[in-house]
């Protein structure tokens, strides 16, 4: 490897991996309340730390491509600043010359984000999932009373814990039965956790039976227990097995692609898994073009220090994520959302393009 390519890449690499550090940690604060609702299920440090890691792949795919554009900003207006690009130029060594180890180095860290975006992350998700649901398997109470982070599906919660999920007073859960398409209602004194048995008192539970005949009303059940007991652990993972629903994000990227094969796929879950799809090749593309409009706005051949180029670079970043966004928003759309994530890619090529010119032909 020649010399220049080793210091242009040490260069670039330092700030590379200080940004993706800084990002990390930023992120990490997002996810802040996740992870104290999870140390609120369980005390084991391990897992805490477990869940944590889980977190970062998510953040890596964003955090690359921003880190890509700020160090080949700052890269290149440190060699301006210092007068080497106007050396490198006076000793016969071009534009696309210095570019080239920041371009290969860009089309690398595309390659690993697409792996982050396609495989690493799919399985973190779905591993911090089952971490959640593992660590509630042994108390019910604290499955009902969470439902909103574990993502119970049609089911509402009303309940006063105590002694460290314990025990529940005025419990109210009602919940939509599958089996008939209609509500049930449970209605509870207290329910206390003990040796893996959950126990209840002052227990009333209504549920109904369908009438056949779709004039007539639904018999409704009523069962009135001053006290009723049943295993913990089952009662979990009778719930969680219920409930329990995967997204497209949670799957790997050749099962994702097999779904548009399978006629027996909903054409709603196509969709889904196309929008998916989309997504991950974007980030992973968004990474080599970033590097490449960092590397053409971070040049200059003035002797004054201007900041248009990074205010130019903010504004078509920027642009880049709104349109990510509204993408998103779009995500049942194929054709739209395929416009959003396409949208940006020939204003960042044209803006490298234009800027690469007019620094080759001496405009700044």
């Amino acid at each position: 490897m020649p010399i220049l390519w080793r210091y242009l890449l040490r260069s670039y690499f330092q700030v590379f991996l200080l940004c993706v550090g800084g990002f990390i940690a930023i992120l990490l604060v997002t996810r802040v309340q996740e992870i104290a609702r999870l140390a609120a299920l369980t005390s084991h440090f391990g897992k805490i730390c477990l869940f944590t890691l889980f977190q970062i792949p998510y953040m890596l795919q964003i955090a690359i491509p921003i880190s890509g554009l700020i160090s080949a900003i700052l890269l290149f207006q440190r060699l301006s600043l210092t007068q080497e690009l106007t050396a490198f130029r006076a000793s016969g060594i071009g534009i696309k010359t210095l570019g080239t180890p920041l371009l290969m180095a860009a089309f690398l860290l595309s390659v690993v984000n697409f792996a982050i975006v396609a495989e690493v992350t799919p399985r973190c998700r779905y591993l911090s999932y089952n971490l959640i649901q593992s660590v509630t398997m042994i108390n019910p109470l604290f499955l009902m009373k969470k439902s909103k982070m574990l993502k119970l599906q049609d089911s509402y919660v009303d309940m006063k814990m105590s002694h460290l999920g314990k025990e529940a007073k005025e419990v109210i859960f009602a919940v939509k039965n599958e089996s008939n398409d209609r509500l049930s209602l449970m209605i509870a004194n207290k329910f206390v956790i003990e040796d893996n048995l959950m126990a209840g008192k002052n227990v009333a539970i209504i549920s109904n039976v369908p009438e056949e005949n779709p004039e007539l009303y639904d018999n409704l059940i009523i069962e009135n227990q001053e006290t009723m007991s049943t295993s913990a652990s089952a009662l979990s993972s009778l719930m969680q097995k219920t409930t329990q629903r995967i997204g497209m994000e949670h799957i790997p990227i050749k099962n994702l692609l097999q779904t548009f094969s399978d006629k027996s796929v909903k054409p709603k879950t196509v969709k889904r898994a196309k929008f998916e799809f989309c997504r991950r090749i974007f980030f992973p593309a968004i990474t080599f073009a970033f590097t490449l409009l960092g590397f053409s706005l971070g040049m200059q051949i003035g002797r004054g220090r201007k900041k248009g180029g990074l205010y130019i670079a903010l504004l078509l970043s920027s642009l880049t994520f709104i349109c990510s966004i509204a993408a998103k928003s779009f995500q049942l759309v194929p054709y739209k959302v395929i416009f959003f994530y396409a949208f940006p890619f020939p204003i960042l090529f044209f803006a490298s393009y234009y800027f690469q010119r007019r620094i080759m032909g001496g405009v700044e």
